[in-house]
């Protein structure tokens, strides 16, 4: 998740505020050889505060986050939806890919939603037992 009013760098990112190549970067350790945290640890492609990278670069104490309320302007990776809607992952990626969970962003090449969107889109979705399933069998006379 990053949470709203913050923007997010991936390494490449990171590497280009620091004044370093991504090889420097990748042979000190990464992110925690500059005491940098990833908004979501253990993801694939970690993304980073701009604010603390620049900090980071400045010398100045690294800015914390925020307070971690949810709030409508977070944006959230496939992941974080998941999470939030208690489905599997792989239900999330599908709805994705179909169109059924619509209003993607691209942030640093990895799809985010805002939880309002989110919110509204969920919310809009049929009931159980509103359409589509299999026909009831009707006894014959």
């Amino acid at each position: 998740m990053i949470p709203h009013g913050r923007d997010a760098v991936d390494a490449q990112g990171a590497c280009a505020i620091l004044g370093i190549s991504y090889k420097t970067w990748s042979n000190k350790g990464g992110a925690s050889a500059y005491g940098l945290t990833p908004f979501a640890p253990g993801r694939r492609k970690p993304l980073f505060d701009r604010a603390q990278v620049e900090a980071v670069r400045d010398g100045s104490p690294i800015p914390s986050r925020g307070t971690g309320e949810p709030h409508p302007d977070d944006l959230l990776d496939e992941q974080d939806v998941a999470d939030e809607l208690g489905v599997a992952y792989a239900t999330v990626r599908k709805d994705h890919s179909t169109g059924r969970l619509s209003g993607w962003t691209d942030v640093c090449g990895q799809a985010h939603i805002r939880r309002a969107t989110l919110t509204e889109i969920i919310a809009a979705r049929p009931g159980r037992g509103v359409g589509g399933g299999r026909p009831r069998k009707h006894p014959h006379p």
